[in-house]
């Protein structure tokens, strides 16, 4: 049987899993899955990375953390700069959970169970952001603001409708984004675009959206760079109808590049995001640290 910590987000967007987290320790404990666990709750900002990154390993067989990108971010975050080797069991309670869909990680009692039962992991690549990781994506431009932006009651009451309904609400002023970039890649290749916005992926999800980077890889030591030129409404109206029928890839209001090393720098003021949370602003040196993390998977 084997020892875990659970670190848990209590006031992340959906609730489904935390509701039952009782019963599934019930039953964690009942199937003689597990002999041992530690619950910690998270109360602010960076609580999450400072338990992953101030417990010892020794104590536990894995850690699971229950929230949504932020909070698996800042887990990530705590293990991958503490060097721990022990997996990561993930429980998506967030509002999108780009990362775990990614993955199709269960969110039912008994999927949950069989996944820690088997202890199946898959040894994963981590982005790493001047000093901070991400799991997913980080991403700045048009409509990158909105997982920040929205507030916590708002994405509770309407889970990820409450991103759709804060795009539509700011679409006039989001449209009129442009930003003038400078990318290096792996310090040899030097690109200039006028963007809408620049996405840097680990997998092929972001916002709730699948396959936006199809050849993305989670194993493969590569970070996914995919930019939206500069174009008119009725261009991004053509490149939706592109993603529909899987065609935008090769959409020419898309460039799209795969690099160890990424540097982005810009005149203008633009934010990161980072995993669904508020990063920095550019410049920024962004590179991928390979196979950095073992997960559970199914």
């Amino acid at each position: 049987m084997k020892r875990c910590l659970f670190i848990i987000n209590p006031s992340s967007g959906q609730r489904s899993i935390q509701n039952n987290l009782d019963k599934l320790i019930g039953q964690l404990i009942l199937k003689k899955i597990v002999n041992h666990i530690d619950v910690f709750f998270t109360a602010k900002k960076d609580d999450g990375y400072y338990k992953a990154l101030k417990c010892k390993e020794t104590d536990y067989d894995f850690i699971t953390v229950v929230g949504g990108d932020g909070t698996i971010n800042e887990v990530v975050s705590g293990m991958v700069e503490s060097n721990k080797t022990i997996p990561l069991c993930i429980l998506a309670a967030g509002t999108v959970n780009d990362f775990a869909n990614y993955l199709n990680l269960p969110t039912n009692i008994d999927g949950i169970c069989n996944l820690i039962n088997n202890f199946n992991t898959i040894c994963c690549d981590v982005g790493k952001i001047d000093n901070h990781y991400f799991m997913n994506v980080a991403a700045g431009g048009m409509f990158s603001d909105i997982s920040f932006t929205v507030s916590k009651n708002e994405k509770k009451r309407l889970g990820p409708l409450a991103y759709y309904l804060n795009g539509l609400a700011n679409l006039p002023s989001q449209l009129n984004t442009n930003i003038n970039l400078k990318i290096v890649l792996d310090d040899v290749n030097v690109i200039k675009e006028e963007a809408k916005m620049f996405m840097i992926t680990n997998t092929n999800r972001v916002g709730g959206f699948e396959n936006i980077i199809p050849l993305a890889d989670i194993q493969d030591g590569l970070l996914d760079l995919i930019i939206i030129k500069k174009c008119s409404l009725t261009d991004l109206v053509a490149l939706s109808k592109d993603y529909i029928l899987k065609k935008h890839a090769n959409s020419p209001f898309i460039s799209y590049y795969q690099a160890k090393k990424i540097e982005i720098s810009s005149k203008q003021d633009v934010i990161i995001d980072i995993d669904g949370e508020e990063g920095s602003l550019l410049p920024v040196t962004i590179q991928v640290i390979h196979k950095a993390i073992n997960i559970l998977i199914p």
